[in-house]
């Protein structure tokens, strides 16, 4: 399986991508492609969710 990705946005990859596992895996879970979109969906949510400093960058206070 191959999906461009040059000028095109992410959720046409991911979905690309999506839609060529489920192909190629055709005698898997019927729910798989929901599955596979939900959690394209976490991983989503968590990469845009604000980061929080670590410790270390945080000055002692005075």
């Amino acid at each position: 399986m191959s999906v461009v990705l040059r000028d095109r946005p992410w959720s046409a990859v991911v979905a690309d991508m999506i839609d060529g596992f489920v192909a190629v895996n055709d005698n898997a879970s019927p729910r798989l492609r929901d599955d596979l979109w939900a959690a394209a969906e976490r991983i989503d949510a968590a990469a845009s969710s604000p980061r929080v400093a670590p410790l270390a960058a945080i000055p002692p206070a005075a």
